[in-house]
């Protein structure tokens, strides 16, 4: 495995970890055990939507590389004030630290693009890497 799938993979994870967090965050400032468990869900749901609808190599909608970029500093920066909301003031900047990194690998790789472009593939078509 290369940096790249490495890269791939800790993306996923981070991802992950975002909506985890969100979840977390909608359950902590919900004041009462209703309003915790309806945003603990709906948090990380609206994030998944917009994530799928905009941003995902599936994506029906997707987006110019701006906007991509746009809905991912949201994605990833809400969940590290989130946690630094909840008083986690050294997991915050880790995880938004990580995050602002592959990020960065991401588009400087072409992850995205070469996603893609495996998706839109014919089968049995040679895959470019």
């Amino acid at each position: 495995m290369n940096l790249r799938g490495i890269n791939a993979i800790t993306r996923f994870v981070l991802e992950l970890c975002a909506l985890a967090v969100l979840s977390w965050w909608g359950v902590d400032v919900g004041r009462s055990w209703l309003g915790s468990l309806v945003l603990g869900i709906a948090f990380p749901v609206l994030a998944a939507m917009t994530w799928g609808n905009f941003v995902a190599p599936r994506a029906p909608r997707y987006l110019p590389l701006g906007g991509r970029v746009g809905i991912e500093i949201a994605f990833f920066g809400t969940p590290t004030v989130g946690l630094a909301a909840m008083g986690h003031w050294v997991l915050a900047p880790v995880f938004g630290v990580l995050a602002a990194v592959n990020t960065s690998l991401h588009h400087v790789w072409k992850q995205d693009d070469d996603a893609r472009r495996r998706i839109a593939a014919p089968p049995g078509a040679p895959r470019r890497v």
